[in-house]
């Protein structure tokens, strides 16, 4: 016999023992950032349902005290609020009685329900209330039939759209269609209006409906919309939210309790390619092996899971269930900006600043460079100070060639590591990842791994030595920190200077190492000659990139190769920053001159560290009689992440994608320069294209370039490496940039004035010292 429904609208011991056994999950301070207040009389509910349940008045009121059962220790409670949107509603008296129960809290507040005959006069008498911020649309007052087909324009048309851009207001989105967000047509109405009105703040309701989770997916089409956020309201499956995490991060992400469909005892479940929900009418008794849980519960539940996937710590939680829609509704003071003042303590703390010199701020733009990032997804970047920027530097010194968190490549590390990163065995898939660079480079036989680009070259310079019995090493542009390279500048003078980098100080490097590292120039045959002329039975290795700003003259690598073979030295080449991004497998491969030794790093494991030396069974067997060994050089992580990198690679021409963004970028240099009259050079292949300034002060205009691109939330310098990540769309919005600025720092050269629009100090150059 079929037993009692549960009651609706009835906090149940099952639901309070849920919410006791995650207490530690919940916050102090909750905002609700959707739920609806209502009468009954006003909704003109024709179909029984949560509507037609519980009070007559659905008020503040009713809903801090159904909230304060979910939210026991809640200190703070607030809402964004609005009236239920059903079909034969009385709009006026809804929005009234809306307007009316705002003033019971000074925190929350209101969206007014609108609906395609609303008109203007409606809208200012309601916006007369401070307290009203926005619009509350709905299909069911579409005119396009029949409205679960409706597009955004049926409902929410265009003239809203102005309404909410002229008054900075949010416009609260349920999408319909049976795909969501999955629907190009929704996304490009989305996209179109976002663009268009950009002062509008977007909120999709429902994790963009995706009460089917997989339709959460369709929101990656969204991305770079900075005037979008999205609530949970209602949504009872992880999946749903996890896509709104991967693709937006927590910042983005609204909790919601959709009251009082939070009040209904079950559900909404994903089925085939739509969802249905499972409530107090559909719940059969008899088929359960347990109690449901209402819906406010299942949806803190998913939070919960998603929250654990993506490995949410306490201050992401704060900010989904309260600082996000505070902030969204300019409901808290901005966030004093602290990116600066930590660095400013890092400099205390950590010798330099940064670990990688590259990365310091006073390279670019001293005080105004963001020191840190938040997140990092595809060509965009978040400050921890909450901006947002494109990246058009050298994205991660050109170690994301795929783009900044590539999905393919955390998949497979996100694999790798729930099943164990580490062990006292070793991982297989370093021997899978050798076998496939030798599958790429026919010419190797051998591999070693490692973390990082230095600490590859070192090992290849190591290996080299003890091959073949001989201590010096010809070196050919920069190859790192060790000190095996910089002994280079222990000579009388500064070797290194004008070679490639200036101020490599050799201060440390023993001095005993004087005369081990001998440098000569790309191109220069006679030097090279030169050292093969004094050292040819000493030297062990010659070490140099294929190339780097440009192709090789013709028969310049020829040379090299047939004269290291004819004296039995150790050719190595360094594919660390070229490598995969001028041709898949490296630069050499396009010249047919094969070394002894490649090294490789950077974007081998795209934003993973990982360094391979590849080379032929010759030239490594002093790998043999030789200590080269570290435990981290044993973990999983880098080998599956190259693997899953070179898959990507393989599947995708990357090289032709950044080749084609970098010539645009470069065609965008050379215009905007000739339009106003700035003398620049453009270098470099476009893949890592660069220009600099022909004036008078190139470091301060450098500088300045660099601060006003920073205004315009591009991180830029004189040097561009783009990636698979980077469009047309965002080339576009730099090209548009770049001529602003271009045409600014033109006008202060001509007036003579230019000088005055550096903010702060100049950038620093090259290797200088920094203080």
């Amino acid at each position: 016999m079929s037993q009692t429904k549960p009651n609706k609208w009835e906090f149940l011991p099952v639901d309070q023992e849920f919410m006791e056994s995650v207490v530690q999950f919940l916050p102090k301070k909750v905002y609700d950032m959707h739920a609806h207040l209502y009468r009954r009389e006003d909704l003109r509910a024709t179909t029984k349902g949560v509507w037609n349940d519980g009070p007559e008045t659905v008020g503040f009121e009713q809903w801090r005290n159904h909230t304060k059962l979910f939210f026991k220790e809640a200190s703070q409670l607030g809402g964004l609020f609005f009236p239920a949107p059903l079909p034969n509603v009385d709009v006026y008296a809804a929005n009234q009685f809306l307007s009316q129960e705002l003033s019971q809290s000074s925190l929350s507040r209101g969206l007014m329900l609108v609906t395609p005959k609303t008109t203007a006069l409606e809208i200012d008498s309601f916006f007369r209330n401070p307290q009203i911020v926005g619009f509350k649309p709905y299909h069911v007052f579409s005119e396009e039939k029949p409205t679960p087909q409706s597009s955004i324009n049926g409902f929410c048309p265009e003239r809203f759209w102005q309404h909410a851009h002229d008054r900075k207001a949010v416009i609260m989105l349920h999408i319909m269609r049976d795909a969501s967000a999955l629907d190009p047509r929704n996304i490009e109405e989305i996209k179109t209006y976002c663009r268009k009105y950009a002062q509008v703040k977007l909120i999709l309701a429902h994790c963009a409906r995706s009460f089917h989770a997989a339709h959460a997916e369709g929101i990656r089409y969204l991305k770079g919309l900075e005037n979008i956020w999205f609530d949970m309201s209602g949504i009872c499956e992880a999946e749903a939210i996890y896509s709104v995490l991967k693709y937006f991060g927590p910042e983005k992400l609204l909790w919601g309790s959709d009251f009082p469909v939070s009040q209904i005892r079950g559900r909404a479940v994903s089925l085939g390619t739509g969802f249905i929900w499972l409530d107090n009418d559909a719940y059969v008794q008899e088929n359960a092996l347990g109690k449901p849980f209402l819906v406010g519960v299942e949806s803190i539940s998913a939070l919960m899971n998603a929250a654990r996937w993506f490995g949410l710590n306490c201050s992401d939680r704060e900010d989904i269930f309260w600082k996000n829609g505070l902030e969204l509704l300019g409901l808290s003071t901005p966030k004093v900006a602290d990116g600066q003042e930590q660095y400013l303590h890092a400099k205390k703390r950590i010798p330099g600043g940064t670990h990688l010199l590259s990365k310091r701020p006073e390279n670019m733009a001293p005080g105004l460079w963001p020191p840190y990032f938040k997140r990092a997804q595809g060509s965009e970047v978040w400050d921890t100070d909450g901006k947002h920027y494109y990246d058009m530097s050298t994205n991660a010194v050109g170690s994301c060639l795929l783009g900044y968190g590539h999905p393919a490549v955390n998949a497979a590390v996100t694999r790798r590591v729930h099943l164990g990163s580490m062990s006292t065995l070793n991982p297989p898939e370093e021997v899978t990842l050798a076998d496939e660079l030798c599958r790429i480079h026919p010419w190797a036989e051998r591999v070693r791994f490692a973390r990082g680009g230095g600490e590859a070259c070192a090992i290849a310079v190591r290996i080299a030595r003890a091959t073949t019995d001989r201590s010096l090493v010809a070196v050919c542009g920069y190859h790192g920190w060790h000190d095996w390279y910089l002994a280079a500048n222990l000579g009388e003078s500064d070797a290194l200077r004008g070679h490639l980098l200036a101020g490599l100080e050799p201060l440390g490097i023993p001095r005993e190492l004087r005369g081990t590292a001998l440098t000569f120039r790309y191109h220069d045959r006679e030097g090279f000659q030169q050292l093969i002329d004094m050292y040819e039975d000493r030297l062990a290795a010659v070490i140099m990139e294929p190339c780097r700003h440009e192709h090789p003259q013709s028969g310049f690598l020829e040379h090299i190769r047939k004269v290291t073979r004819e004296k039995g030295i150790v050719l190595i080449f360094d594919e660390i920053t070229v490598g995969w991004r001028l041709h898949f497998g490296g630069a050499h491969l396009i010249y047919k001159v094969d070394p002894d030794m490649a090294v490789f790093a950077k974007a081998l494991g795209n934003g993973y560290p990982i360094a391979a030396v590849i080379g032929t069974t010759a030239a490594m067997e002093g790998a043999h009689s030789t200590f080269i060994s570290s435990t981290y050089w044993t973990e999983s992580i880098g080998p599956v992440a190259a693997l899953a990198t070179l898959e990507q690679m393989r599947q995708t021409d990357v090289a032709g994608h950044v080749a084609a963004m970098g010539n645009q970028v470069q065609d965008s240099w050379k215009i905007a320069a000739e339009k106003t009259g700035i003398r620049i050079q453009v270098t470099g292949f476009p893949c890592l294209a660069g220009f600099a300034f022909m004036q008078e002060d190139p470091e301060l205009l450098r500088t300045i370039y660099a601060q006003k691109m920073l205004d315009r939330g591009f991180l830029a310098g004189t040097a561009f490496y783009p990636t698979l990540a980077h469009d047309d769309h965002v080339i576009e919005k730099y090209r548009i940039a770049i001529e602003e600025v271009f045409r600014e720092i033109g006008q202060g050269i001509s007036r003579g004035n230019y000088r005055q629009l550096l903010r702060g100090p100049v950038a620093k150059s090259g290797f200088s010292r920094l203080i």
